[in-house]
């Protein structure tokens, strides 16, 4: 919830979209079956973006957060479910908690020994945003996702038209990002 918040006091602003469509879309994928079988802890929260491009974040704690200009840049529901799902993936497989205390194992050896974490809590949310997970970690929530798809008769393909799309509408500096090599993993 501190994560959430310091991100919504820095980088988002409330959601504009209609809460109908917010409900309409948590309620579409809260009935998607996950892969393995029993629900994973999660909720989905929507935002809009002061300060970052189209975007899903997941949170350590399960909290998905999904931007207005992602729901927009979307061709349809089916492309949404399948990014919620690639989140939920990074969840599952904890990435979120695995890369704040990769970058910040000093941090939190010094907080351990003086006592204090608050300053380990407090940079999560900038370590969130830049979050530049490895390519095991991405290819973890691909996989995860491509099974939670097939486990709810979607397609696949749907996450690489989206991941494609969101690629060509803010490429990284290099302009090749993972997205783009997605389509081959993925077809």
């Amino acid at each position: 919830e501190q994560v959430l918040e310091s991100l919504d006091s820095h980088f988002l602003a409330p959601s504009a979209l209609a809460p109908e469509r917010q409900d309409a879309l948590s309620a579409r994928f809260a009935a998607l079956k996950p892969p393995t079988g029993n629900p994973l802890g999660h909720r989905v929260v929507f935002r809009a973006n002061r300060a970052m491009p189209a975007n899903a974040i997941a949170l350590p704690s399960g909290t998905i957060i999904l931007t207005d200009d992602l729901v927009r840049l979307s061709a349809n529901d089916h492309e949404l479910m399948a990014v919620l799902a690639h989140e939920l993936g990074h969840v599952q497989a904890r990435h979120g908690m695995r890369l704040i205390l990769q970058g910040s194992l000093v941090g939190l050896v010094t907080a351990w020994f003086v006592g204090d974490v608050s300053s380990a809590i407090a940079a999560a949310p900038a370590a969130l945003l830049q979050a530049n997970y490895s390519r095991e970690f991405e290819r973890e929530a691909d996989e995860f996702a491509r099974r939670m798809l097939a486990e709810n008769a979607l397609s696949s393909q749907c996450l690489a038209d989206i991941l494609l799309r969101l690629e060509n509408a803010s490429p990284d500096k290099s302009g090749v990002g993972r997205e783009a090599k997605l389509t081959d993993y993925l077809a």
